[in-house]
């Protein structure tokens, strides 16, 4: 066989490539190679990928989502897509466009069954085909459900997770019973946890919305079968089953024995349950139920009874249905900071638990207080200011559910025995004194929202060891002394005014609104020096201010007083807060002398049924200067023994005063020894 004649161009062309890498590469050089990479390669390719899906340019596969099947209207929505992406971008459509599967082969996918009749908005489809094809998509409160749908149903496992954390994120009252839902519908673990925390420590809001009464039997069952739930009172979870089932009285009724039986009812009072609880149809119709409510009523009676020996076994019997749910909120008469009977200041809180008659150990606030003032609000307790100057400007707040203390931004000045009180949810600031002033005019208001004090006009006077109480969450009124010229031992006089906190004007009156018992007993006390030095924890009260400023008056009352032990008067620097119509007065010390202060751990309770004063359990040490207001707290917190570690940075600072202590007397031994010596 004849060979071909070799091409003259070829062969330069060859000889001269290979010249070429040899020139590259060198002589005895190994060959060098550098590998390249396009950041936006893999992002165009996806963009242009669908950009060529929308305008329906090589799909191969078509995703038909349907709905209203179950109202026999059918509609359908249908979307182009290729189902090589479809299946590289979810393990769904893998083997489902790729096997022997119908949807394989015809190259369409019915998707049914959604949770609304209406079935997926079309616009939230496109986006999760979208997110597909890009990896990009916008979430939001509106369409959150929809999204986590589709991707749950597509196995699109990180948007699962990114819609999880987006709840999250907007987790709040008024949704948390629908996210704990989704989060159970889908699966979100951790979701779940925390709507059922929050619903858990506020349950008592929970049921308060139109929202719980749609949930089904299953859950509201498991929901009351919770001991750890925060609830009011037995009485509100049996308006609340009530509630629920005469939504759908039909379906629900035959569901109410069930619930019922998880009420504790030994905890609803005996009126409550013979003229309520006994009288609902409901109730009356089922003969199991009416069993119960009798027995709970029996069980009322033993325990009220005097009880002899024999009976004592059948009370046994009744003390485990008479313990609270560990999330019920109690009542409880806290008790914060002051002074100790060795002259150190406190951090330690103690609470006066009135269901059971006993005190009880709460969590130590952060700081050291003496002269410092307190305000109740709905969620959350505030303490600010002291004598102590490290202290004196700072704020701290407990929160009841969670049965701690944070603090706060701190007040603009440093100071003690100012008024603190509340007006439509924002704290004021008033009046008050330093260690080195004679007092301010100062009035400051915190918004807890925005965690920031900030300072109004200021009073038109001194106000000084100041006390107030709020009408129409609008007028606080304000018992306060002020320097004046004049003979006093002191130099400062009583005066009553009342500020208006959307005019901020002053207006002087005669004395605070006499509403209550509570009003009564201020002014009642005001010109004594018991009153000057207590601290009095601040009342809001609904009327209106006009009828508020009826009540005024100078002559005052003393009936409250009668049954008070003389004595009480006499005591300085007592704790005064109110329950209700009844009255409280805490601590204090005796004499005025600083050198035999007797400190006083005595608690006394004005019953407004009974008229009259009552001597409670002694507090567990002696305190003066102390705070005290009414606030709810979970019984989890108050069960048994309590006891709480001193906080970080007060354990520092006791143990440097203990080694300046011992420093000092090792001191003091030197000298001694040295003078001794020259002595000698």
């Amino acid at each position: 066989m004849a060979t071909a004649a070799p091409n003259p161009e070829e062969s330069t062309r060859s000889s001269s490539s290979t010249g070429t890498a040899s020139a590259l590469t060198g002589d005895g050089d190994s060959e060098e190679a550098e590998d390249f990479s396009c950041s936006s390669h893999c992002s165009e390719l996806s963009r242009r990928q669908s950009e060529q899906r929308k305008v329906g340019l090589f799909c191969d596969v078509t995703l038909a989502f349907s709905s209203g099947a179950a109202t026999g209207s059918v509609t359908c929505c249908e979307f182009s897509a290729h189902r090589s992406v479809l299946a590289a971008a979810t393990d769904y459509f893998t083997p489902l466009l790729s096997g022997q599967f119908s949807e394989s082969l015809s190259g369409r996918v019915e998707m049914k069954e959604w949770s609304s009749e209406m079935g997926p908005d079309p616009e939230t489809v496109e986006s999760v085909i979208q997110f597909m094809y890009t990896g990009e998509i916008t979430v939001s409160t509106a369409n959150v459900h929809e999204v986590l749908e589709v991707a749950d149903r597509f196995l699109l496992l990180q948007l699962k997770d990114f819609c999880g954390e987006f709840l999250k994120k907007k987790l709040n009252l008024s949704n948390c019973v629908a996210v704990h839902s989704l989060a159970h519908m889908y699966t979100l673990d951790q979701l779940a946890l925390r709507a059922a925390d929050m619903i858990r420590r506020n349950f008592h809001k929970v049921i308060q919305d139109e929202e719980f009464y749609t949930l089904p039997f299953h859950l509201v069952r498991d929901w009351l079968s919770d001991a750890e739930i925060t609830v009011d009172s037995e009485e509100a979870l049996f308006e609340a089953i009530v509630k629920w089932v005469q939504r759908n009285a039909e379906e629900r009724e035959k569901y109410f024995e069930e619930l019922f039986r998880l009420l504790r009812l030994p905890l609803i009072k005996p009126t409550y349950l013979t003229r309520v609880v006994k009288a609902e149809p409901l109730v009356a119709s089922n003969e199991a139920c009416l069993r119960l409510v009798s027995e709970a009523v029996e069980g009322h009676a033993i325990r009220f009874e005097n009880l002899k020996s024999a009976d004592l076994e059948i009370w046994t019997s009744y003390m485990s249905a008479f313990q609270p749910r560990f999330g019920q909120n109690m009542d409880v008469i806290m008790v914060v900071g002051g002074v100790s009977e060795g002259g150190d200041y406190l951090s330690e809180c103690v609470g006066y638990f009135l269901y059971e008659d006993r005190w009880v150990n709460l969590p130590h606030i952060h700081n050291h207080l003496d002269g410092h003032a307190i305000a109740a609000i709905e969620s959350h307790v505030y303490v600010a200011g002291s004598m102590e100057p490290g202290f004196a400007k700072t704020v701290e707040r407990y929160s009841p559910n969670r049965n701690t203390w944070e603090q706060v931004c701190n007040l603009t000045t440093r100071k003690h025995s100012f008024g603190l009180t509340c007006i439509k949810d924002i704290l004021y600031s008033i009046g008050g004194h330093g260690n080195f002033s004679p007092g301010f005019k100062d009035v400051s208001v915190y918004e807890p929202k925005h965690d920031k004090w900030h300072n109004l006009e200021s009073a038109p006077k001194i106000l000084r060891d100041v006390k107030a109480v709020s009408v129409e969450d609008r007028y606080v009124y304000v018992t306060a002394r002020t320097p004046v010229d004049m003979d006093n031992e002191d130099g400062l006089k009583t005066i009553t005014t009342r500020y208006d906190t959307e005019s901020r004007q002053w207006q002087e009156v005669d004395s605070l609104p006499l509403i209550d018992n509570y009003c009564l007993f201020q002014m009642a006390v005001a010109p004594t020096n018991f009153y000057h030095t207590a601290s009095c924890c601040p009342k809001s009260y609904s009327v209106r201010d006009e009828v508020a400023q009826q009540k005024i008056s100078a002559r005052i009352s003393d009936e409250i007083l009668e049954s008070l032990p003389p004595e009480v008067t006499s005591i300085e620097g007592a704790a005064i807060c109110y329950f209700g119509d009844d009255v409280f007065i805490i601590g204090g010390w005796k004499n005025s002398d600083d050198v035999d202060k007797q400190y006083r751990k005595e608690a006394y309770r004005y019953c407004a049924e009974r008229k009259r004063w009552m001597l409670l359990p002694p507090m567990p040490q002696p305190r003066c200067r102390a705070t005290a207001c009414h606030v709810r707290i979970p019984y989890r917190f108050l069960y048994g023994c309590q006891r709480y570690p001193m906080p970080q940075n007060l354990a520092r600072q006791r143990d440097r005063m203990q080694q300046m202590q011992q420093l000092h007397r090792r001191t003091l031994t030197l000298r001694r020894q040295l003078q001794s010596q020259i002595e000698c």
